[in-house]
């Protein structure tokens, strides 16, 4: 079978994003998973490099036409900044932003002209890509306007064998429930049941969490199990989906383990994630969830303080960038 083409993207030229691509492309097992097509300003990406301290070969491209991929050979499509201001290396700002939303932008292109078949970038900060421009309140709904995507979508956390979704995401902590409904949250399993598939998880096993201390106690300390989380469940699984459920957020974990189940829903974003991140936080993944095409990164952030110290953990990188191909892989299937 031929190799996935995927596009590679540094994110944050101002944090640890190129230094991590540097550190996953020179290992020649990452470079023979795809055929990678890299892009970035090729000053950043040199930067990443003599930060990491390592080096791999690529071939600079002007034009995806007639592409022709060597064994090991990633291409740079080089998105110059040479002519506007400055990064300010470490810090958010709106050089930096503009940056991220062009670079994804154009990923988004190829893959919408049959060029590749998924996307993995590098960490981004929403900060920098709202000074850049960005008019919506994540990049993953900003994928789906760029690929006039009206279906559900939502983030999806993935660390080792365990994965995350959330029927709320990133909104004020005091707008969760008006924002939770029974279609809303079987949209969300049902989205999970797709990506976990997707993924190659042929049967997958969803928990669903409930909101309220100790699940409720049947409407004791709130009703929200009976009335939206408990329908939904029950509308998943007339659809033939595997749903478990509700489980108390403080004991989720435990029946995620004992009945080993593969996925877990929870209702705002931090329910689950926080008890995930414990779990590896330096193995994290995040996926763009429900997208016509795959998208995935490292479920870390730019950590601008540690800029230029070549210090940066790529595991979580290597982990996302595995991740893409096996679901670039998929998605040309």
């Amino acid at each position: 079978m031929t190799k996935a083409n995927i596009s590679l993207v540094l994110g944050d030229p101002a944090g640890i994003g190129p230094e991590l691509v540097a550190k996953v492309l020179s290992q020649p097992s990452f470079r023979d998973l795809a055929n990678i097509i890299i892009i970035a300003d090729r000053r950043e990406l040199e930067k990443g490099m003599d930060i990491a301290g390592t080096r791999f070969p690529y071939r600079e491209i002007s034009t995806t036409d007639n592409l022709q991929f060597a064994p090991g050979e990633p291409l740079l499509l080089n998105h110059d900044w040479s002519t506007r201001t400055p990064f300010e290396y470490g810090n958010a700002t709106e050089q930096s932003g503009v940056y991220i939303l062009e670079t994804l932008k154009k990923a988004v292109e190829l893959t919408q002209q049959g060029i590749t078949s998924g996307i993995c970038f590098a960490p981004l900060n929403k900060q920098a890509m709202h000074m850049g421009g960005l008019q919506h309140r994540d990049e993953l709904h900003w994928f789906a306007e760029l690929l006039n995507f009206n279906g559900f979508c939502c983030e999806v956390n993935v660390v080792d064998d365990l994965w995350a979704g959330r029927a709320t995401s990133h909104i004020p902590f005091r707008d969760i429930v008006s924002n939770l409904n029974v279609d809303g949250i079987a949209d969300t399993i049902a989205l999970m049941d797709r990506t976990l598939r997707q993924a190659g998880i042929s049967q997958p096993k969803i928990a669903v969490q409930a909101l309220n201390p100790h699940g409720g106690e049947n409407g004791l300390f709130g009703d929200e199990e009976q009335t939206l989380i408990k329908p939904a469940i029950a509308k998943a699984k007339a659809q033939g989906l595997d749903v478990y459920g509700p489980f108390p957020g403080d004991t989720t974990y435990k029946a995620v383990e004992t009945q080993q189940l593969n996925a877990v829903v929870s209702m705002y974003h931090d329910q689950f994630a926080t008890a995930l991140k414990m779990l590896g936080f330096e193995r994290g993944i995040t996926v763009q969830g429900g997208l016509p095409i795959p998208i995935a990164t490292a479920n870390h952030g730019t950590a601008y303080n540690l800029y230029g110290l070549g210090s940066a953990s790529p595991s979580a990188f290597e982990n996302a960038f595995k991740l893409l191909v096996k679901m670039a892989e998929g998605a040309r299937q």
